[in-house]
């Protein structure tokens, strides 16, 4: 029953409820001892007389105890009227009951502190696992994208590229299913509008008027009701340079992606950019830190190559995972196998950066194997001697989303990480009760 759920532990509801009673009880008292008037008296043995004749000639204490029982249960009954009266009009759905709202937010405010780093589509597939499990969630995402409506936006307006900080704003929202149809909406006509996406005109309005990108994400973040925060992985206006392996240099991420040709390194131009403060913070402070899934050299290593990032990835106490695309990617990734994923790291950032590389083995369909796929696209190959040279711990798990093969599955994702982070030595012990709870959750089968 629904009912007895207000009785849950972490809802901080009982002690309230104890209070109020300790309070009515207090305050009965005091009318007692204030009543002393014969009129009242007599009135009072007038109740009494009215109840014996209707509970009979039963004991002072059973018809005692049935009047107090039913004080009770009218009084809570009252209360929860004027709850639901207060509340109704501020639930995210009408058909969600207060009670299962309010357990679930207090349940994910103690949920594990994991952040996860990266940009683009694969990074807000990991979010919506995420935050089924917990809300102390941080994101940090890679700013240099220039295609698109972001690149417009940011050669127009001298703004940050929106689109993978909507995205993520999108994912972590309450509200998910209406605010990523009204904020991915894109203008299909208008000779400025065009292309544009609703989200990114937002962002960008937002910007304007609170004066910083910073704090226009926070903003919308309160718009949204986002499960966790989100922040670019730099303020500074920084443009991606790569290295191919002919020894060209190349700038701009849509015209690296267009090279077509293997990258040997990525930096950012300028050098000299500093992440947020609170973004360090949350890594330092981290339960889990999980890199992709994503673009290895357009929306990981960008944040990598921050060095206070990837320092603060050396100094944290929490596990790094590294989340290997289910497929290979054209222009970036050719013939990658995993090893190569955790090898390119390497390059950038040194040895002993990754704890754990997530890798899929859910294998492909035969009617997925018979359509025809862009060239430079197949299934990673999961190296795992030369991951274990590396020092790295394998997890193997079904990823691969059924009805999008080349794509991760939500939920089953962030299973994998969750599960992993409560075999650790530590987790049930600073988790406590909610160790339990989550690793009931994860255990159950999903779609």
């Amino acid at each position: 029953m629904k009912t007895f759920k207000w009785l849950y532990p972490g809802l901080k509801v009982k002690r309230w409820l104890a209070l109020s009673f300790l309070g009515l009880l207090v305050a009965l008292s005091g009318l007692v001892m204030m009543v002393t008037s014969p009129a009242v008296v007599h009135f009072a043995f007038q109740i009494r007389s009215l109840i014996f004749s209707i509970l009979g000639l039963l004991p002072s204490l059973v018809s005692g105890s049935i009047l107090a029982l039913l004080g009770l249960l009218i009084s809570l009954f009252g209360f929860q009227r004027m709850m639901r009266s207060v509340v109704e009009a501020i639930l995210p759905s009408k058909d969600e009951h207060l009670v299962e709202v309010l357990y679930n937010r207090r349940y994910l405010e103690r949920g594990p502190k994991v952040v996860a780093i990266g940009g683009g589509t694969g990074q807000s597939v990991l979010l919506r696992g995420l935050k089924g499990y917990t809300s102390n969630i941080t994101a940090i995402v890679a700013v240099s994208d220039d295609g698109g409506s972001s690149g417009r936006l940011r050669g127009e307006l001298g703004i940050l590229p929106p689109g993978d900080i909507r995205n993520c704003l999108v994912a972590l929202a309450d509200t998910e299913s209406l605010m990523e149809e009204i904020f991915n909406y894109r203008f299909q006509q208008g000779s400025g509008l065009c292309g544009h996406s609703l989200g990114n005109l937002f962002l960008a309005g937002m910007t304007d008027i609170t004066g910083g990108f910073d704090r226009a994400i926070r903003e919308m973040s309160r718009v949204l009701a986002v499960r966790g925060r989100v922040f670019p992985s730099t303020l500074s206006d920084v443009v991606l340079v790569a290295e191919l392996a002919d020894g060209t240099t190349v700038e701009g991420q849509t015209t690296i992606k267009k090279s077509g040709r293997r990258i040997r390194r990525v930096t950012l131009k300028p050098a000299g950019c500093h992440p947020q403060h609170e973004a360090l913070q949350a890594i330092m402070e981290a339960d889990a830190v999980v890199l992709g899934p994503g673009s290895l050299y357009t929306s990981i290593l960008p944040n990598l190559v921050i060095p206070e990032i990837a320092d603060a990835l050396r100094r944290t106490k929490a596990p790094v995972f590294y989340i290997c695309n289910v497929m290979t990617e054209p222009g970036e990734t050719d013939h990658y196998t995993a090893g190569d994923h955790l090898q390119a790291i390497e390059d950038h950032c040194g040895p002993g950066l990754v704890d754990c590389c997530v890798v899929n083995t859910t294998p492909l369909t035969s009617r997925w194997r018979q359509k025809q796929k862009p060239p430079g696209v197949a299934p990673v190959t999961v190296d795992a001697a030369r991951v274990a040279r590396a020092g790295v711990h394998l997890i193997r798990a079904r990823l691969a989303d059924d009805h999008n093969p080349v794509r991760h599955h939500p939920d089953r994702l962030a299973r994998a990480i969750l599960a992993e982070i409560f075999r650790r030595p530590n987790a049930a012990k600073q988790l406590g009760y909610l160790h339990f709870r989550i690793s009931e959750r994860i255990r159950k089968p999903t779609g």
